[in-house]
């Protein structure tokens, strides 16, 4: 016996669907034209609420109905871009690959966020849970080179690589000093390799 007919899904199905993805893209783009203001300002000061909602071409109540203030719009753009890369734990050459992609992305909103801890409670917050959470991902990255249990040795070898792949030395590598891409993932995978070099050699007699 054949089924009837679904019943078509009503208009009102529909227009909410379009509404929500309207949303969205607006919220991007609210958020990528912050993040373009906020990296060739002069300072966080200089970008206010309406020169965001000229870039993003929307109303400034837009931009405070889907923010409510610059502070929680600064905290949204450090946060939406954070990703941890997946790795070979071990491969150390790809574990430097993959810091330079992320670093590369990150670099200049990380180092706009530095400044700015202090003044936003909130983005203190997110950037302590950064590191907490870069530390355990050096934990996973480097678990063939690392005591097998949680020690005092182990948490001084995951904190001379934390020291050695801090997304702080990558920009002053690139934006100070001027070295290019290629040559500060090269000193980066060098660096690593001493580490763990230095860790697998024989103890002196």
């Amino acid at each position: 016996m054949d089924l009837p007919p679904a019943a078509p899904a009503p208009p009102r199905r529909y227009r909410m669907a379009g509404r929500a993805r309207t949303r969205a893209a607006t919220r991007q783009r609210i958020l990528e034209s912050t993040r373009q203001l906020l990296l060739h300002a002069p300072s966080f000061d200089a970008v206010g609420l309406e020169q965001i909602a000229a870039q993003a071409g929307v109303a400034q109540k837009t931009v405070q109905r889907h923010f409510g203030s610059k502070d929680a719009l600064l905290v949204e753009c450090a946060e939406s871009k954070r990703v941890e890369p997946e790795v070979i734990p071990g491969d150390i050459a790809g574990i430097a690959h993959a810091l330079a992609i992320r670093y590369e992305a990150s670099m200049d909103m990380a180092a706009r966020c530095l400044a700015l801890e202090a003044r936003v409670p909130a983005l203190a917050e997110l950037q302590n849970n950064a590191r907490s959470g870069h530390w355990r991902w050096l934990e996973n990255a480097f678990a063939p080179y690392l005591p097998a249990r949680r020690s005092r040795l182990q948490r001084r070898r995951v904190a001379e690589l934390f020291a050695v792949t801090e997304v702080h030395a990558w920009h002053s590598w690139r934006r100070r000093f001027g070295i290019s891409r290629d040559l500060a993932e090269q000193a980066l995978t060098e660096m690593l390799e001493a580490l763990v070099a230095r860790w697998q050699a024989p103890a002196p007699p």
